[in-house]
């Protein structure tokens, strides 16, 4: 079969086209796969997570082939934007991994008599290239390396590689196959020449600083017969040897360009054989067309990137869009072969006749792109999902952090079961649903994939209740509520209810006194102070970011927080940046944990917060430069993250069907899916989301249910200038939260409007100019908005104006506005008067750590108020802060 009838047929790419829907558009002009190539702009990011870590090389959707230049510096992505030589081109990538990883099988073309042996000095041989003459569109890459004045171009199928090589003329054209060369490593590899095909095996895999390896099988094909041909073992080159085995071996072949300068080549992978991948190259590219290659390539992402059709908005924001569809489509990667056979967790070869994919970023993965595979590719996803569930029946549990057959057990938690609730919340069904939820009740009773635990903590877990790591302890809660939901959807109550009950256990990492999830001693006690900036006992974050990860239960989240003023306030100060990295106290849109923070706002009845957060990230943290990526792409997560922000809605509970809304990004979407189109259309124009239609039918929620959606819908959003008072802001018009199996935290009172907000404070003398009375009474904690003296026995006063009757106040101290709650006021009294003269005592406190304080009292008029700070602190800083001083009544 031709490769443009494998590409009529959906081989290519394994993508089926949706039903005939809308006219196919031509939207890979959109796409640029250099963005994401390099470092973005965060502070202190991830370990190698300063940019996208994505890859420019030819690659179809899914394809377990990621052809691509390798470059010096690159590590962990394989290529750099920013350098100036290419090392070779390699068969295999990662979209944006955070460890070191593939690059396995480097191929380069070299002109001239060999020097050192490639085998002791690979990188002596890299060239030089010109920007100018480098290409990246999906399904195709080119470049020009100027040492060898060759002109290199690549393409790809699902299982193969095709490259077109222009030399210049040479009786010396050569093409270096490196079999003991990796971006982990030098290990033992396998070739063999035969004539114009070369065939071997080489030994891949130590993701993460992991021992475990597996074998890619490959065979090379060229549209002639070489001229000559060699191999190399370590620093010995052997000209006419046509075999050569174990580390740091290889093979080259020479052609003579002099009458012919193009030289082409295709190359099948295969985990399984090297018949396989002979087999895979003959079945998905027979012939010797690299421009049909090219053209099935690209018309296979366009096929896929039709699912989601956009009209209006600028070019920049189609190439952002577009580009990060592409990404979030390349991952997992089709292992099987063509004939169906492919490599177990057992290492044993199985046979499915269905694609079977690998290479799982779990902990990345789980929040916002499964569901967004569920809806948009369901077909791809229930073939996913089913893969998963291969890989835990014949490896013991479902993947964690996989790279092909092995669990790497990378970062924390325990994500397969949230990644497979997802993709079955969102329609992707057609799976082994009784053997998955098998699967995840092992995990949770402390089973083991190829003899390791997933959940390795598992015993004190369901002992304490919480781990000492508030950061895993909130993982493992995840991914006990998806389970539960994951169970309930199959009709197990008995699971549901275990599960339900271990998902309410983040409560306890919860500190009423800091407001901040951290870290509990086995005791009981908490660690203090909290510094909410630190990163110690966290994940690749801090207090300040993992206290918004409950996602499935930020009703109660916001009640213990004081209510949901306290709790805009505090997202209002968390989206003071939005890239901020691992050790500052805002929002990091480069890592995971935070990504479905902004819709926090939707729960707390602000929607307008989270469409106001959501551009912000859109506008400030993603390009259309090299740079354009936040942090890690981590296998099309924070791409995902981008696609569901562009179209207006994001599944905030991940293993739950929940959408929370906040207006598209463009006037006009059409969702193509099998079961039934979604059309999204916007009239009027500005941020804010005034009025929502479903189907003709108005509703002022905040949130859909993929079942609204699951047959085809029409969304007719009103959008306008300003924060609409009416939608989305009801008690009834939240998204909902899952209060299952723990009694719900008491709803903070209503406390109705600031009385304190906007009048006239004056006070002691002030830390610093800008940290003046005012400060505490402007209803903000953003930019260190604070009242600080130093001064002995300091206090703040506030004039409402006339007399009110008031009956409560709240003060928020240094710990809310991000500070250590060592600084939290340790003592004080408030007071009230009528004539600023003559004082009353409202409430005295003394030896308090809380981050906020909440003083009810008996109904009483006055028209001042003041805050005597008698303990400025409880540690034995001298300063008091304070960052609002409320009063609340009539």
């Amino acid at each position: 079969m031709s490769v443009l009838a494998l590409a009529a047929s959906g081989l290519v790419g394994l993508a089926s086209a949706p039903a005939a829907h809308a006219a196919v558009l031509p939207l890979t002009q959109y796409v640029d796969p250099f963005i994401g190539t390099d470092d973005s702009n965060a502070p202190n990011p991830v370990p190698g997570g300063a940019g996208g870590s994505t890859y420019p090389g030819a690659v179809v959707p899914f394809g377990g082939v990621q052809f691509g230049p390798d470059t010096p510096t690159a590590s962990p992505s394989g290529y750099r934007y920013k350098d100036a030589s290419v090392e070779d081109f390699s068969l295999t990538h990662f979209d944006g991994a955070g460890c070191a990883n593939n690059e396995d099988l480097p191929l380069l073309p070299v002109t001239g008599a060999l020097g050192t042996s490639p085998g002791s000095n690979w990188t002596g041989y890299a060239s030089g290239y010109t920007k100018a003459n480098e290409v990246a569109r999906p399904g195709y890459y080119k470049t020009r390396l100027d040492r060898y004045a060759t002109d290199v171009e690549l393409s790809a199928t699902t299982r193969t590689g095709m490259g077109k090589l222009t030399y210049p003329a040479s009786k010396a054209s050569r093409l270096l196959v490196a079999t003991g060369r990796s971006a982990t490593g030098s290990r033992a590899g396998t070739v063999h020449v035969s004539g114009d095909e070369m065939t071997g095996s080489v030994t891949a895999g130590g993701f993460c600083g992991s021992s475990k390896t597996y074998q890619i099988y490959f065979d090379i094909r060229f549209d002639r017969t070489p001229t000559g041909f060699g191999t190399w073992s370590g620093a010995t080159v052997t000209d006419g040897s046509a075999n050569a085995s174990g580390t740091n071996t290889g093979a080259y072949v020479t052609f003579d360009t002099t009458g012919n300068t193009t030289v082409q080549f295709k190359v099948g992978l295969s985990y399984v054989s090297v018949a396989g991948a002979q087999a895979n190259v003959a079945a998905e590219n027979g012939g010797w067309d690299f421009g049909a290659v090219r053209t099935a390539a690209d018309g296979s992402w366009n096929q896929m990137l039709n699912r989601l059709q956009v009209s209006g908005g600028s070019t920049a924001e189609r190439q952002k869009f577009y580009t990060s569809l592409y990404h979030v489509l390349q991952s997992p990667n089709v292992s099987s072969d063509v004939n169906g056979d492919y490599r177990g967790f057992d290492n044993a070869v199985h046979h499915s006749a269905r694609p079977v994919y690998q290479n799982y970023s779990g902990w990345d993965i789980y929040r916002s792109w499964a569901a967004l595979i569920g809806l948009i590719a369901p077909t791809e996803a229930s073939d996913i999902a089913k893969s998963m569930v291969l890989d835990g029946q014949q490896g013991g549990l479902l993947p964690k952090w996989s790279q092909q057959t092995n669990e790497d057990f990378v970062m924390t938690g325990d994500p397969g079961p949230i990644i497979v609730a997802s993709l079955y919340a969102f329609g992707a069904r057609d799976f082994d649903t009784s053997a998955a939820l098998a699967l995840m009740e092992k995990a949770s009773n402390g089973g083991t994939a190829q003899g390791s635990a997933i959940r390795g903590r598992q015993s004190t877990y369901t002992n304490l209740h919480y781990l000492d790591d508030p950061s895993d302890s909130l993982e493992y809660s995840a991914s006990d509520f998806a389970v539960a939901q994951f169970a309930k959807a199959l009709g197990n109550t008995s699971s549901y209810t275990t599960h339900m009950s271990r998902a309410q256990w983040w409560r306890n990492t919860f500190s009423q006194e800091s407001s901040y999830v951290q870290q509990r001693r086995s005791d009981g006690s908490w660690t203090w102070p909290l510094d909410p900036a630190s990163q110690s006992t966290f994940t690749e974050g801090n207090a300040s970011q993992y206290t918004w990860m409950v996602p499935y239960d930020f009703a109660d989240l916001i009640n213990s927080m004081g209510g949901r003023q306290t709790a805009v306030q505090r997202l209002d100060h968390h989206f003071t940046e939005v890239n901020a990295g691992q050790s500052r106290p805002y929002y990091y849109i480069g890592n995971e944990p935070e990504h479905g923070v902004p819709w926090a706002y939707n729960y707390a009845r602000h929607p307008a917060g989270a469409s106001d957060a959501v551009r912000k990230v859109m506008a400030e943290s993603f390009t259309t430069g090299a740079g354009g990526l936040p942090g890690n792409d981590d296998l099309g997560a924070t791409s995902a993250w981008y696609v569901w922000a562009a179209l207006g809605m994001y599944p905030a509970t991940p293993g739950a069907d929940t959408l929370a809304l906040h207006g598209p990004q463009f006037p006009s979407v059409l969702i193509q899916r099998a079961a039934g189109n979604i059309t999204i259309n916007t009239s009027g124009s500005g941020p804010y989301v005034q009025g929502l239609g479903v189907n003709g039918s108005a509703t002022s929620h905040s949130y859909l249910r993929y079942p609204d959606l699951a047959a085809g819908a029409t969304l007719t959003y009103t959008m306008g200038a300003a924060p609409s008072a009416t939608w989305g802001t009801g008690a009834s018009d939240v998204p909902p939260s899952f209060q299952d199996g723990a009694t719900p935290v008491p709803a903070a009172p209503e406390l109705g409007a600031d009385l304190a907000q906007g009048a006239t404070a004056t006070g002691s003398a002030v830390c610093a100019a800008a940290e003046s009375p005012d400060k505490a009474v402007d209803g903000s904690l953003k930019n260190n908005s604070k009242w600080c003296s130093a001064a002995s026995s300091p206090s703040l006063r506030v004039d409402l104006g006339s007399a009110r009757t008031m009956s409560s106040f709240v003060v928020k101290h240094a710990g809310l506005g991000g500070e250590n709650t060592g600084w939290n006021t340790g003592g004080f009294q408030i007071q009230t008067s009528a004539d600023g003269s003559s004082w009353s005592t409202a409430a005295t406190v003394t030896g308090s750590r809380s981050s906020r304080t909440y003083h009810p009292v008996s109904a009483r008029t006055a028209r001042y108020v003041r805050l005597v700070i008698t303990s400025p602190a409880n540690t034995s800083n001298s300063a008091a802060r304070i960052y609002e001083l409320e009063v609340y009544g009539t």
